[in-house]
Parts: structure tokens; sequence; C-alpha cells
């Protein structure tokens, strides 16, 4: 069993959405926030809030200051 420190976790979606993204994906899908924000926290690729999560993570470049962020930690 690895030391609680190096276990890897999943990063969930929500954190790297930008303010206001997961209300903005539930109008546009015509979802519940609740539905949008449980298919981030699932993160099955194959979900269209999913998709949609993804696409605006990789536009505000979130996901790119988590991985800066993750390089600094170490």
């Amino acid at each position: 069993m690895q030391p609680f420190e190096t276990v890897t976790t999943p990063a969930d979606l929500r954190t790297l959405l930008p303010h206001g993204a997961i209300s903005s994906i539930a109008r546009s899908l015509k979802m519940s926030h609740a539905a949008v924000s449980k298919a981030l926290q699932k993160a099955r690729p194959s979900h269209p809030a999913v998709a949609e999560a993804v696409r605006l993570i990789k536009e505000a470049g979130s996901q790119n200051v988590q991985h800066d962020l993750n390089q600094l930690k170490k």
C-alpha cells in the first residue's frame, strides 16, 4: 500500500472549471445543476456535460495551470 501522500487521485473536473461554468453547461444542455455536477464528478468521457467541461477547461487553460502547480509541489 502506498503512503497517503503518494496516492494519486483523478482531478475533479469541477475544480478546473472557470467560475459559473457548471451553471452554463447545465443551461446549454437543459440539465439540472446537480446532474451536471454529478456527471463531472464521475468524469465519464461519453457524457455530453463532461465533453463540454473538457472543452471549457482546455479553452481556459486551467489544465496547464494545474499541471504547473503539481510540478511546484514536487
